[in-house]
This record gives C-alpha cells, sequence and structure tokens, in this order.
C-alpha cells in the first residue's frame, strides 16, 4: 500500500509541475466549463480533447493561448466542421473545432482558396509564419459546424513534431473540479494467456455508493473454479465515470490503480493519446457493454492487440489465483485534480477443477488476431488482414454472404468485401451496411464483375444500386417565389442511397459559394450587399453515385 500512495501523489505532483510551467491565454472569454474530457471513451475512438460549454450560444471570441502560426486550416461539414490548427514556439499545436465563423487573415485565405476550387470543402496549410497570431489574438468565432450535436468548442493540444494528442487539464487552465470520480459496476472475465476472454464467463456486479464509501452486495464476487485456467486468469473491468463543477455531463476517467493483495497489479493515466492508437479504445473498453447500455467499463489488463500508450508498468493486469484461494482487491480512480473514489472487496474462488484453456480458438471457422483470412463464394470474396479483430472469433462461412459476423464485434483493421456485380458496370452501385442502430453506405469500386470496398464495419451487408439523384428544394422561400428580400437563401437538399458528393450554386452562370451544414442537410448562401436585380439562380447537386439533379429558378433580389 506505501507503493500505491508513492505513485498516485507522483502522479499528482507531475500535473501539478506541468501546470506550474504552462500560462496559457484562455481560449474563450467567458469562465470555462467541461461538457466532455480528454479521453473519454467514444464509438470507436478515444474524444482526443476537451469541449467547453458556450451556453448553447454560438459567436463567442476564440482567443490564441500563445502566439505562433496558422499551420492547417480546415472546412468541411462533417467532423471538426471549420477548424484552425496553430503552432507554438514551445513544440505545441492548439487546435480549435466547430468554428462559425472565421476572422481576419484566416478568414480571407479561406475566402480566398474556396473561390480558387470552387468548393466549399477546402484544407489549407498556409507557410510557416505566413498568418502570425500573438497570444491573446481573436481569429475566430465559436460555433456548431461539423458534426458538433451543440454549441461548443472542441479544444485540443497536440505535440507538434508527433502529433500525438494531449491532455489540456495538464496545461493549467483554470477549470474548477471539486468532483471524484463516480464507481458504478465492475465485471470479472476468465482470460487466457494472451488476454484473451473466456466465451461466456463473465460475471457482473453493481457498485453502490453508501455512507462509507463504495461498495458491492456481499463485499466479494464468487468466482467458479473452471474460470481458472493453468497459464491464464482472471481480469477486472470497472465502470467509472467523473464529472466537473458546473456541468451534469458524464466525463471520463483519467486514471487508476488495480491492487491486488497490498501489490499495484495495474495502473492507466490518460495523458497521451496517438491518433494512430485511438482505436484501440475498443479493447479498453467493454465493446459490447458500450454498445448496448453505454456502460463505460475500463479494463484493467492489457491484451497483447492493445496498443494504448496509457498504461503503467505494474504488467498486464492479469490475476492469479487458484481454486479455493480468496484475493483482497482495491481498487482507486483519480482524476487529474487528484480527486479520487475507491472500492474494496474480495474475490472468493470456488473449489474445483480449472479449465482447458487448449481446447479454445482451435477451430478452422475462426477469425484470429495474428492471422490471415480469405472467405471465397461463387457471389462472395471476403479478405481480413492481421489484426481485423482483436480477439479470436469463430466464423459461420454459411452465412458470410449476406451478413460480416455481428455489429457488436469491433473492427480493428479494415477489411475487404467483394461482391459478384450483375449487369451493367455504370458506376450506380454502392454498399449498405446495417451497424446497429444506423446504414452506412459504402463507395465501391469496379474489378471486372466485382464491386470491391474497405470497411471498418461489421454487420449485414447489400449490394445496391442508385439511379436516383439528390432532392433539393427551397426552405425560407418557395417555388412560386418572384420576388425575394432576404440577406439568404436556403435550401434542403437530400439523397436516398449513397449521399451528397458535390453541389455547386451558379448564379448568371457564375459560380457562388454554397455553406452545406450536414446535420440538417441544408445549403445556404448570403446575398452579397448590392447584390439585387432579376437573378437566374441554378443549384447542382450530385450524389457519389454520379446521379445529378438540377435545381433552376429565375428571381427578382431586392
Amino acid at each position: 500500500m506505501k507503493n500505491l500512495l508513492i505513485s498516485l501523489s507522483f502522479a499528482v505532483i507531475s500535473v501539478s509541475n506541468l501546470n506550474a510551467q504552462t500560462n496559457y491565454h484562455s481560449p474563450l472569454g467567458i469562465p470555462l466549463v467541461l461538457s466532455s474530457n480528454f479521453g473519454e471513451l467514444r464509438p470507436n475512438h478515444f474524444h482526443m480533447g476537451v469541449d467547453f460549454k458556450t451556453n448553447l450560444k454560438t459567436g463567442y471570441r476564440l482567443y490564441a493561448i500563445e502566439e505562433g502560426f496558422v499551420s492547417r486550416i480546415k472546412v468541411s461539414p462533417y467532423g471538426y466542421g471549420k477548424v484552425v490548427y496553430i503552432d507554438h514556439p514551445n513544440g505545441m499545436t492548439s487546435v480549435y473545432a466547430h468554428i462559425s465563423e472565421f476572422k481576419g487573415a484566416v478568414d480571407s485565405i479561406v475566402k480566398l482558396t474556396q473561390e480558387k476550387e470552387q468548393n466549399f470543402e477546402v484544407e489549407i496549410f498556409p507557410k510557416k509564419d505566413e498568418i502570425k497570431v500573438e497570444r491573446g489574438e481573436v481569429f475566430a468565432l465559436s460555433g456548431n459546424s461539423g458534426s458538433s450535436t451543440a454549441p461548443h468548442l472542441h479544444f485540443e493540444i497536440r505535440e507538434t513534431i508527433t502529433e500525438h494528442a494531449l491532455n489540456p487539464l495538464m496545461f493549467g487552465f483554470d477549470i474548477a473540479d471539486n468532483k471524484e470520480p463516480e464507481l458504478r459496476g465492475v465485471k470479472l472475465y476468465s482470460i487466457t494467456k494472451n488476454g484473451y476472454r473466456f466465451p461466456g464467463k463473465e460475471l457482473t456486479k453493481l457498485i453502490v455508493k453508501g455512507k462509507y464509501g463504495y461498495y458491492i452486495g456481499g463485499d466479494a464476487i464468487e468466482v467458479p473454479a473452471n474460470y481458472l485456467t493453468q497459464s491464464g486468469g482472471l481480469g477486472l473491468a470497472f465502470d467509472v465515470i467523473d464529472r466537473l463543477d458546473g456541468a451534469s455531463n458524464q466525463c471520463g476517467l483519467y486514471g487508476s490503480y488495480l491492487i491486488i493483495d497490498g501489490d499495484t497489479l495495474f495502473s492507466q493515466a490518460i495523458d497521451r493519446i496517438p491518433f494512430e492508437s485511438t482505436r484501440y479504445v475498443n479493447c479498453h473498453k467493454d465493446y459490447e457493454a458500450y454498445n448496448s447500455l453505454r456502460r463505460k467499463y475500463h479494463k484493467s489488463f492489457k491484451t497483447t492487440e492493445n496498443d494504448l500508450p496509457i498504461y503503467g508498468s505494474y504488467g498486464n493486469g492479469l490475476i492469479n489465483a487458484k481454486p479455493g484461494q480468496e484475493l483482497n482487491v482495491e481498487y482507486i480512480a483519480f482524476d487529474v485534480k487528484g480527486n479520487q473514489s475507491s472500492i474494496k472487496f474480495t474475490l472468493k474462488i470456488a473449489a474445483g477443477e480449472m479449465s482447458n484453456e487448449d481446447v479454445l480458438f482451435t477451430t478452422k471457422n475462426q477469425l484470429h488476431p495474428q492471422e490471415e483470412y480469405t472467405y471465397s463464394s461463387e457471389s462472395a470474396q471476403l479478405e481480413f488482414p492481421k489484426k481485423s479483430v482483436y480477439e479470436p472469433i469463430e466464423l459461420n462461412w454459411a452465412k458470410l454472404d449476406y451478413s460480416i459476423l455481428s455489429p457488436s464485434t469491433p473492427v480493428n483493421v479494415p477489411f475487404t468485401i467483394k461482391c459478384k456485380v450483375k449487369g451493367e458496370l455504370d458506376g450506380k452501385h454502392y454498399f449498405e451496411v446495417a451497424t446497429g442502430g444506423s446504414n452506412r453506405a459504402l463507395e465501391i469500386k469496379y474489378e471486372d464483375n466485382w464491386a470491391v470496398a474497405e470497411s471498418k464495419y461489421y454487420g449485414p451487408y447489400s449490394l445496391k444500386r442508385d439511379e436516383t439523384g439528390p432532392t433539393v428544394y427551397p426552405v425560407n422561400f418557395t417555388n412560386s417565389t418572384t420576388f425575394i428580400s432576404k440577406s439568404t437563401l436556403v435550401w434542403k437538399i437530400t439523397d436516398r442511397g449513397i449521399g451528397i458528393k458535390d453541389y455547386d450554386l451558379f448564379i448568371d452562370e457564375q459560380w457562388h459559394l454554397l455553406e452545406y451544414e450536414s446535420k440538417g442537410d441544408y445549403i445556404t448562401f448570403s446575398i452579397p450587399a448590392n447584390f439585387s436585380g432579376t437573378k437566374n439562380i441554378r443549384i447542382i447537386a450530385t450524389d457519389a453515385c454520379g446521379n445529378e439533379t438540377k435545381w433552376e429558378k429565375e428571381v427578382t433580389i431586392k
């Protein structure tokens, strides 16, 4: 227990030292309140920054946290939406996402690029020192662009040279946090020597907070003897969330320790996440519990397929036990500010015979993380590279033509799907996959008479044709309108097939910028000042299968 206290103290002291070395300007001119923190569990990724609340409003000034230069600007209807990257002399890059409006030199270069490329979606890499910013300089306004679900500022700090995402809460921003993490549940798994879970061998206990702290019913988990093997062990995962002052949002776990009989067996601290490793969140969390119930179980053990750099040097977290043994467990969860919660309970291993690990994962119809697999039939071909999955999975070859594993199975490395095409190869085909709650469309390429695509989704697949163009219709005026006295024109643009690819506006045959808001499928034209008279307005919308729709009208703009 002494070692634990020293380690925990060191983690907190390290953060404090880093805070003392940095004194960044606030990115917002309002009190900083978090709705999401760094490292939160998300579908197929960790949250790579923090989300600051903006009172459900857009238009707050965004300030450069330190001097530097703008190194990247991107405009997209998806993801980060409008985003600015600023490189600083100390080797850090700050990132500001979901912007509503650019200002100054940033705004000028974006508009020039959009005009030159005749595209709303642009990505710009200004030359070093082309757009310099001073500490505290306003370069944009907060917003809700891209895949944002409500107005806020998504903010990141990255190490410039590696582009690794760092925990912004380590850099001294004035954010109140006096709340300890909340423990909600614990799961126990039977684990192989490689850290794979034995199918069907897991136990779940709710964690309850009482007058004297956290506990589980009976203060023990009763473990059958056949959960043990000669070469494997037991693994634990804990459902943990955190909260911060000023908000009720469920934030993510920062750090934890697992102690067995007084010895630290496993630890984690989410300080740094490489973008190339973020998908390993799927083997860090209990994927099934997250997908079906949104329970946020963090595994206190590490598999051979997990490449995350968030774990301490204590080991892989496997608990070695024998039939009839009792083990004392202590779990401590803590946040960046040092607030912590803990629970103690006992693992009571029943007497009896252990399982034989050698009988598992030995069938031919199996997808294994360390092996490549190819499946072929007259109508379908599937190519699974190494590390397609995180754990061995039994396959039912007979159903693979229609359903590729289960939507509840996470994909690590993309696999290739091929399907025989009947009829004309004219670019009108696409794959649709049901991923559990939603359908996703995949663009394909043709290889002879095969439709081919790479995918990161398991589930039922179908090959479809799209011969219908997008739908375009006005929102803030009607098709019968002949006179317009508005500052903006808005249309709804939708596609029932694979999705919108291009959207262009021509007024009297001259191209004009349309802004695309994907959440509502709106395209908007901001009418310039002194832009009046009778105009021919034409919109050409094209989907990813090449189907085109034209909307055209002559109106008088006042």
